[in-house]
């Protein structure tokens, strides 16, 4: 199974499409459980998720082994000191505590530009340090772009990458990115697949922000009933595809959720096909730079 649980909705009310808040603990106690029942071996979480990692270790079905990858704090200081290396060990361990784990699989530079600050390095040693008593199994970096992985690549050894790819956000696959990560030896997890629940919403709902983009949108939801498609099911079918991708990382609010993208999960699509209706300025496809 190529998803892992996104759940940063177990902790925040997060999303431009999202009308059911945060998900409440009744709804992902049953969520995890179907995840778990339907070969869903990973999770994907963080610190920064508000009450997410403490939700999780609530749920107690030991028959669940999950593969869970957290995420270290931002730093915000230009200059990377001895104390932000005790803060991201402190945070971890934490983590751990939260999510009642002795360990766990993996664990990314939550901002990737805090590895190129000075003595940014301390940072990956002390991850790379973590790995080697054995409290995680892989180490790697949440990125958004080409310069980030190649800068990455060039200065460290990481066993696992998240980053940005959705059929509207095709970038990273047509430069080249994914087959280099891939000669590297680098896990690949997708994220922002349905950037954000953006495609999937009806024009007149759309923010006017996005008015640059709406042919692009108009092309998406188009093409899925010429395919005979769900929007959901065409863009994770997109997704699913692409053969370097490992994991794609989907977050859900309800069980009746998790059971369209499971189902969507499992269908294809000529990935190749579909590169007309790419967006290309990042201002619209990186929800951090979203100005709404």
């Amino acid at each position: 199974m190529k998803i892992a649980l996104g759940t940063v909705q177990f902790g925040l009310e997060y999303g431009i499409s999202n009308t059911c808040g945060r998900t409440d603990q009744r709804s992902v106690n049953q969520i995890l459980q179907y995840a778990c029942d339907n070969g869903i071996d990973t999770i994907d979480t963080a610190a920064q998720y508000g009450e997410s990692e403490s939700v999780l270790g609530s749920f107690s079905d030991n028959n669940c082994n999950w593969n869970i990858v957290t995420k270290t704090p931002s730093f915000i200081h230009d200059s990377i000191q001895k104390r932000h290396t005790k803060q991201l060990r402190e945070c971890f361990n934490n983590s751990l505590l939260s999510l009642n784990k002795k360990c766990i699989y993996g664990l990314l530079m939550h901002s990737c530009s805090d590895l190129f600050k000075n003595n940014g390095d301390f940072l990956f040693k002390e991850m790379e340090y973590l790995k080697s008593i054995g409290l995680v199994e892989k180490i790697g970096v949440s990125v958004y772009s080409k310069q980030e992985i190649d800068q990455v690549l060039d200065n460290f050894k990481i066993d696992l990458i998240q980053l940005p790819v959705s059929i509207l956000d095709q970038t990273l696959i047509h430069d080249g990115s994914l087959t280099k990560l891939k000669k590297y030896g680098v896990e690949i997890h997708a994220r922002s697949v349905f950037l954000q629940g953006l495609m999937f919403m009806e024009k007149d709902m759309i923010p006017s922000y996005f008015n640059p983009i709406i042919k692009n949108i108009d092309a998406f939801q188009n093409l899925a009933i010429e395919l005979s498609f769900s929007r959901l099911e065409l863009a994770l079918s997109y997704v699913a595809s692409i053969c370097e991708i490992d994991k794609i990382v989907v977050g859900v609010n309800t069980i009746n959720q998790l059971k369209e993208v499971i189902k969507a999960a499992k269908l294809r699509t000529d990935f190749q096909k579909h590169k007309r209706i790419s967006i290309r300025n990042p201002i619209y496809t990186n929800p951090s730079l979203w100005k709404i």
